[in-house]
């Protein structure tokens, strides 16, 4: 469903009593607001790296654009200073590649579980994600929660982000979804990142997922096994999450990014842990599996010394 269809109100007849027909007016009149805030800003003609402003839109959680060159769209938290936080980028007409490295690293739960049938995707961005699992692994159950319907709204229309037989869209808040849901998953993959404000770090992580009472809800949703996938950006809390983190599962392995500060991390719920080497034979494996244009094996390799 389009944007403006969620606004279309009904015709009203010029014969009309006069009060009907302004509420009929003002019901236009805000479905036209909100049409024009999701309305293409071609006219805008503005151009950066990204390309050429297509959207430009304020939800009631972040300032969004959406940028396009060519077939490459990309998805943008704009914040107060103006400053372009990319939260997704996806070539159209190859949609399953990862054009950022923390996502390719975000698969790393892989080198501990080759196979899963259930996952939740917090945090739905661009849907990179959801695309890649569409490609490389598609019995796999999927589920995305996003807070944000504005976001939801432009991943469908503009991202090609589609729900289908396995792959759920959730509008709601994880904190409480995630409270409620009695379904258990091979893997939680944690993405979820808003407009910086008290209530979030300075990256714009939620502080309320950010604890080690949430990681501990979060095992209990989780198959034998299991784990979650934490991507943490540079901020200087970052060690002490990290600290959170492993003291919340049995085993954390944390991986360093190319040319970034940032890491992701896994809390897996195994109670023996892997050895660098047998991670390394682990990557090779799904890089014969998947061929997927970057190494597992060079992730592997990316492990942190602990």
């Amino acid at each position: 469903m389009l944007w403006t269809d969620r606004f279309r109100a009904p015709a009203v007849s010029v014969n009309a009593r006069p009060q009907l027909r302004r509420r009929a007016l003002s019901i236009l009149l805000a479905a036209a607001c909100c049409c024009l805030a999701l309305a293409p800003a071609t006219a805008l003609a503005q151009r950066s790296g990204g390309g050429s402003i297509e959207v430009e839109t304020k939800s009631a959680y972040s300032h969004i654009r959406v940028r396009r060159s060519g077939s490459v769209r990309s998805l943008i938290f704009v914040r107060d200073s103006g400053e372009e936080a990319y939260e997704s980028q996806v070539n159209l007409k190859t949609p399953h590649v990862l054009r950022f490295s923390y996502l390719q690293h975000m698969f790393a739960n892989y080198l501990f579980q080759p196979e899963q049938q259930d996952a939740i995707i917090v945090g739905l961005g661009g849907g990179s994600m959801i695309h890649f699992l569409q490609k490389y692994d598609p019995q796999v159950n999927i589920e995305a929660v996003e807070i944000d319907p504005v976001v939801v709204e432009l991943a469908e229309r503009y991202f090609a982000v589609k729900q289908k037989q396995n792959v759920r869209l959730v509008i709601a808040d994880a904190f409480d979804y995630l409270k409620k849901t009695t379904k258990k998953y091979d893997t939680i993959y944690m993405d979820a990142f808003l407009k910086p404000s008290a209530t979030t770090d300075e990256t714009g992580v939620p502080l309320k997922l950010r604890t080690q009472a949430f990681y501990q809800q979060l095992q209990g949703l989780l198959k034998p096994g299991g784990s979650v996938v934490f991507n943490i950006n540079p901020h200087p809390q970052l060690r002490a999450d990290i600290e959170t983190i492993s003291e919340s599962f049995p085993q954390t392995y944390v991986f360093s990014l190319p040319n970034s500060e940032g890491v992701v991390v896994v809390g897996s719920m195994q109670t023996d842990r892997l050895t660098a080497a047998q991670l390394s034979a682990a990557g090779k494996s799904l890089d014969k599996r998947f061929k997927c244009g970057f190494s597992f094996d060079d992730i592997a390799k990316r492990l942190r010394k602990q």
